[in-house]
């Protein structure tokens, strides 16, 4: 059984519907409970404190569950700061992975599918690094073709770079490559057109065409969360 109470550090998109609207219960919560209650004195230690990274979080959930035709509220408010998230735990990590491959034997599915190995995770993830970092998306590329990555370490480094706020200029770039796939389709310039618009053109021409690259990548939804 896994703790009710526990925040996901993997991408929203890898959660089941049920589970993930558990986890945007959960966070909501967390987020609106005054200190006497009791889902806010039973919150995870390692998210106390950090009501930032929690909304962002929040915001991250509710902008899969758009993706999945679910009716949610507007966002919530994220700081203009930079964003201080927990400590990523290397077991925490690796029982939220089991729960979602005990989840998955009983047909509990997400829209991106559980990486199997390093290069599907590598697959599922390169656009949200590629949002963050130019240098870091080549290095990650090539340790995952010469097979130089211990896999649990890979999904260490997965989660802790989709927890950096993108620039403006990286989620273009990243927009730009997602865009490629979609582009027989779309009657946009991803040069010129403004990010918001351009990424739920992605959004909108993935899910309908079904592509199945898109589908599995976690910058389909993530990505949003910072615009």
């Amino acid at each position: 059984m896994f703790p009710n109470n526990s925040v996901f550090d993997v991408d929203a998109g890898l959660l089941d519907d049920q589970l993930l609207a558990e986890q945007m219960r959960l966070v909501s919560g967390l987020l609106n409970a005054d200190r006497a209650h009791p889902i806010a004195r039973h919150a995870p230690l390692a998210w106390q404190g950090h009501e930032d990274a929690l909304a962002l979080k929040l915001n991250q959930l509710m902008e899969e569950m758009r993706l999945r035709g679910h009716a949610v509220p507007g966002n919530v408010p994220v700081t203009e700061e930079a964003i201080l998230w927990p400590t990523l735990d290397a077991g925490a990590l690796a029982e939220q992975l089991a729960y979602l491959t005990a989840r998955l034997a009983q047909d509990q599915r997400g829209r991106i599918r559980l990486p199997k190995n390093d290069h599907e995770l590598w697959a599922t993830y390169k656009y949200s690094v590629l949002a963050r970092n130019t240098k870091a998306y080549t290095a990650f590329g090539q340790r995952v073709a010469s097979r130089s990555i211990p896999v649990n370490q890979l999904w260490l480094s997965m989660v802790s770079a989709s927890r950096v706020a993108p620039a403006k200029a990286g989620l273009r770039n990243s927009f730009q490559h997602m865009w490629g796939y979609v582009s027989g389709h779309s009657k946009l310039s991803p040069q010129t057109e403004d990010l918001v618009s351009l990424a739920l053109d992605i959004q909108t021409l993935a899910v309908t065409h079904e592509v199945p690259y898109l589908m599995n990548s976690t910058a389909l939804g993530e990505l949003r969360a910072w615009l």
